[in-house]
């Protein structure tokens, strides 16, 4: 089977690519945006050898529909996207063209791929956006995106779901909770706090009282592998913990594994992207998954931040 991975360069693109490969069973390729700057490929190095690579940017519908015409995938993971919700608010036609505009180019260009099995695609928790109740969002919960950024990922679900009807394309979006665990990137919230605490300078919580769900990468990676093997299309499913986590309580559990002595400031630090709202409460219900996938994380909170910690305490 061939599959098409988007976003290979990314987080949880490569280790999907990594683990794939594992297996021996797949032909690989993956899409990587077309640029000058070579480091974005460090991810990968380990992996160049041993999948094939295809150089195109998502809102160049020519280019798109040459890559898939020409590996023809039968099943295509969409990954990629513009992810730092931050500055989606600040770059906001950029973001919808390359997360919205991308995933019509990638599910037009597979409706030309004769036996096309399934487009699966990385949606988020933050479509859900701002929600009057409190309580773990099931599947079925009306969306309210609350950023630039979700705005493009809901549009792009949208869209899968009326290709569905309307042309046939075999979709399976996934809605994932925050992930962590990162190998190269430390602008995320995980990284971030281990990264400055390992430094030994004060971090910033922007948004203190915050409640997000939070997730280790490897069960992410689980989750996709999931969706791949399933017979089921045209549907919908959360990935996550249900760990309802204060972002200033996660910050004080990584001190203390930390042994950190300095300080949690409880503001954005200067110069910070712009971001004029930010959502109090995400946590999804990933009942579903475990019902009909029989999929659930194996990672702890605790454990995957042990994990965590002790790899980037390798790297500094």
């Amino acid at each position: 089977m061939r599959i098409l991975i988007t976003g290979v360069t990314g987080f949880i693109g490569s280790e999907l690519a990594r683990e794939l490969l594992k297996t021996g069973e797949y032909e690989l390729a993956g899409l990587v945006r077309a640029t000058s700057d070579r480091g974005h490929l460090d991810n990968i190095a380990d992996l160049a050898s041993k999948l094939q690579l295809f150089y195109a940017n998502f809102t160049d519908w020519h280019a798109i529909q040459q890559v898939v015409r020409s590996f023809r995938p039968s099943v295509i993971f969409h990954l990629g996207a513009q992810t730092a919700v931050r500055q989606s608010f600040e770059l906001s036609h950029e973001f919808n063209e390359t997360n919205f505009l991308g995933t019509i180019n990638l599910a037009h260009a597979a409706l030309e791929v004769s036996n096309f099995k399934k487009f699966i695609f990385a949606s988020t928790m933050e479509v859900y956006g701002w929600q009057k109740i409190r309580k773990a969002f099931k599947e079925e919960t009306i969306l309210c995106p609350a950023s630039p950024y979700a705005v493009s990922k809901a549009a792009s679900e949208y869209y899968l779901e009326m290709a569905a009807k309307a042309y046939g394309l075999p979709y399976l979006i996934s809605r994932a909770c925050n992930t962590y665990g990162r190998k190269h990137n430390t602008g995320f919230i995980v990284e971030y706090l281990i990264t400055t605490m390992l430094a030994g300078k004060d971090v910033y919580i922007g948004t203190p009282k915050a409640v997000r769900d939070m997730m280790y990468a490897k069960d992410h990676v689980s989750a996709y592998l999931k969706l791949l093997k399933t017979p089921l299309i045209n549907q919908t499913f959360n990935f996550g913990t249900s760990s309802k986590t204060k972002m200033l309580d996660l910050a004080i559990k990584i001190k203390q594994k930390l042994n950190f002595k300095g300080k949690i400031i409880s503001h954005f630090p200067a110069n910070y992207p712009y971001r004029p709202v930010a959502e109090e409460f995400l946590s999804i219900d990933a009942s579903k998954a475990k019902r009909l996938l029989k999929w659930k994380p194996k990672y702890s909170l605790d454990k995957g931040l042990d994990k965590t910690i002790a790899y980037w305490k390798k790297q500094i």
